[in-house]
């Protein structure tokens, strides 16, 4: 009878874990879009934006790897270095793109800006798919 429980407990703390981290996630997905809409900075409410989501994605997986099932804790490291390696090429691309766009474009910030936004959307997609992620 205990076990049920002790398992029920367990999901229930895992679920608030992964409902904690949406809600904060929420958040900071809220707070960029207000800083957006104040209509100034734009790059650095996306700079700001995406350090908190890289913040997040690091605290995310220390939790993770340190309470996964150990049989899985492999699988999770290695579906991370894929990421990790499509993320360097995809930011490499950006930047690249960035620089070519400077030559032909005024000098501002607006193409920082969006290289930075897409960077953080594409972080954003990697801390949503680790929420999900069962331990």
């Amino acid at each position: 009878m205990r076990l049920p429980i002790l398992i029920l407990a367990v999901l229930l703390c895992g679920n608030a874990y992964s409902q904690s981290r949406q809600t904060a996630l929420d958040t900071l997905e809220n707070r960029y879009q207000r800083c957006l809409s104040a209509g100034s900075n734009s790059y650095g409410c996306a700079l700001v934006y995406y350090k908190q989501l890289d913040s997040l994605l690091h605290t995310t997986l220390q939790r993770l790897y340190s309470q996964i099932d150990p049989n899985r804790l492999h699988t999770l490291q290695t579906e991370q270095g894929a990421w990790e390696e499509k993320k360097d090429a995809y930011f490499r691309k950006i930047d690249e793109r960035v620089e070519k766009m400077h030559k032909s474009t005024m000098n501002g910030l607006d193409d920082d800006m969006i290289s930075t936004d897409n960077k953080a959307a594409y972080v954003k997609d990697r801390v949503t798919a680790l929420l999900d992620f069962e331990i």
